[in-house]
């Protein structure tokens, strides 16, 4: 048995308002596509996020279909669970997901499949609120494995929560929610890939996300890319294979004292990598200004060739004194003095999980006009 494991390909994303940002999600979800079919996979698990949003536009529904489609003329399954961007609107709405099972999209937001012997089953994305009503994530999955546990076959598992260490103010525990049982568990969510771990005796894997999304200074290093898993015997073997076809990001960290030898290590590397036919790259700059304002630091990459031509973004995130100059965008250092105070002042447990839930997921969006569509695409966020 061999299968491609995927997560994360938040399909549709026009990251800081670009058409190309948008495809660069189109582009390295195909290059997965060709290798599943290439490498003759016998099927596909997702472990969410699939889209970027709940309500897709038709033009990415149709490349959503394209891809169904083509691992459909090629006879190979996909089994994809909702994830927090594409899971619909609590019960007022389905996942845009369920559109796609009529072309041969396999969801399995809640128990298991039975493929050619082999159990693939998946949870969709709870938050607090909804893990505070239906008593947690273990309790769930045990419900799952009493129907198939005494069956022989291959048993996977797909997820897309928030586990502790990756989100620290979690307290979920993968030791102690993923019950004995799992041959295989498959983790969305958390947009850093992670090698392989035994927990309670099932191989555990989080491939990270396909594209950067909410910058991440933890994905620095680590490549982007998927999982192609080949199990004989239940003896697994899990392949990381890189995206070659993705878009570089550059970060840097942004001293004005030390300003000409930065652009010097821009201009090294941003050649380097054209050099090489990548696409052009996102840059990041991080760090604070003294005297300079964002205008002049634009004004001298342009005098050093280090414009549109060549760069297809910059992002500043950049502070000067006490006055926040980034880009339009949310701050998530902050959670852990935001959450607390709003704690103190949303007395329902419930109803604060809710709010807290919304706020994570806003955090996500780049600019007020995404936050602005999002808003305007789900009115009823608060089932209240």
């Amino acid at each position: 048995m061999k299968f491609l494991h995927i997560s994360d390909t938040h399909l549709g994303y026009s990251q800081y308002g670009l058409s190309e940002r948008k495809k660069d999600f189109l582009d390295v979800f195909h290059e997965a596509v060709d290798t599943a079919i290439d490498k003759k996979v016998d099927f596909i698990i997702h472990s969410g996020d699939f889209f970027h949003t709940s309500r897709p536009s038709n033009e990415t529904f149709l490349e959503g279909i394209e891809i169904v489609k083509r691992l459909s003329d090629a006879n190979i399954p996909v089994f994809t669970i909702s994830g927090n961007h594409d899971r619909g609107s609590q019960v007022r709405d389905v996942s845009p997901l369920a559109i796609l099972q009529s072309l041969g999209l396999k969801l399995v937001d809640t128990g298991f499949i039975e493929h050619e012997g082999i159990f693939i089953g998946g949870l969709k994305y709870l938050s607090k609120a909804g893990l505070k009503q239906t008593g947690g994530i273990k309790a769930i999955l045990e419900k799952y494995l009493d129907k198939i546990r005494s069956r022989d076959g291959f048993k996977i598992i797909l997820l897309h929560q928030e586990f502790h260490p990756f989100f620290p103010d979690s307290s979920l525990y993968m030791e102690q929610e993923i019950p004995e049982g799992f041959d295989y568990v498959g983790i969305g969510h958390y947009h850093v890939k992670q090698e392989p771990k035994i927990i309670n005796s099932a191989t555990v894997i989080y491939p990270g996300s396909t594209e950067f999304t909410a910058y991440n200074e933890n994905e620095d290093k680590i490549e982007k890319g998927f999982y192609i898993v080949e199990v004989e015997d239940k003896d697994i073997n899990c392949q990381f294979y890189p995206f070659k076809n993705r878009r570089p990001f550059i970060s840097l960290d942004f001293q004005e004292e030390n300003i000409d030898k930065i652009i010097l290590s821009l201009k090294e590397k941003v050649e380097s990598l054209l050099d090489n036919h990548q696409k052009k790259p996102v840059v990041i700059l991080r760090g604070h200004l003294k005297n300079l304002e964002i205008k002049d630091i634009i004004s001298i990459l342009n005098k050093e060739g280090l414009n549109e031509d060549k760069v297809l973004h910059y992002r500043f995130n950049l502070s000067k004194e006490t006055e926040d100059i980034t880009d339009v965008s949310f701050v998530t250092e902050g959670d852990d003095i935001v959450f607390p105070a709003l704690k103190e002042l949303i007395d329902d447990e419930n109803l604060f999980h809710i709010v807290e839930d919304v706020i994570k997921n806003l955090q996500t969006y780049e600019n007020i006009d995404e936050v602005k569509k999002y808003l305007k695409e789900n009115p009823d966020i608060f089932p209240v």
